[in-house]
């Protein structure tokens, strides 16, 4: 019984040595979410850049859909077009301009084109106009803590009042 349990324990530690090993067998590179953005949230109508990173010489194919659907495709802006497709360069990187003109949130899905598999997926939001009053003005925020202090002044002024008459009771009845 001793020796079987030890064969098992045995073949179980080469099984758990060798997974990893042929994990790593697999020898193609993963591009897996291998893109970047320049500015997350960009400003409406300001141009940004995507950077994607996927094999040399691959066409990549960049698609941005945007939340809510109500926004036209007229808003978005690559290089004239909604999707494109680049070909990457001989480091296996593809850069694209984008322009989103409107306020919203934008997902960019970089694809390798040929096998369709997915390099890159981005979030970019884009908020609206400023609506800060003329002359940099912040808005107000907060509340106004002078009731507040005045409502606690009073709860303490009664409490301390009630804490002397009680004292004066207790001296009155000990005397």
């Amino acid at each position: 019984m001793k020796i079987r349990r030890t064969a098992l324990v045995a073949v179980a530690a080469v099984a758990l040595a060798l997974v990893p090993s042929a994990a790593m067998a697999y020898g193609a590179q993963d591009y897996t979410n291998r893109g970047t953005v320049s500015d997350t949230t960009p400003a409406a109508g300001e141009s940004f850049t995507v950077t994607v990173v996927g094999p040399a010489g691959a066409d990549v194919t960049l698609t941005i859909t945007s939340n809510p659907a109500s926004i036209p495709d007229s808003a978005i802006t690559i290089a004239g077009t909604r999707a494109l497709t680049k070909t990457t360069n001989s480091a296996g990187t593809a850069v694209f301009t984008v322009t989103l003109s409107q306020a919203g949130t934008y997902t960019l899905v970089a694809t390798d084109t040929a096998s369709g598999a997915v390099l890159s997926t981005q979030a970019v939001t884009v908020a609206g106009a400023s609506a800060a009053a003329p002359g940099g003005n912040l808005s107000s925020t907060g509340s106004n803590a002078l009731p507040i202090a005045l409502g606690a002044g009073a709860l303490v002024l009664v409490g301390a009042g009630g804490v002397v008459m009680a004292r004066r009771r207790s001296a009155d009845a000990a005397a």
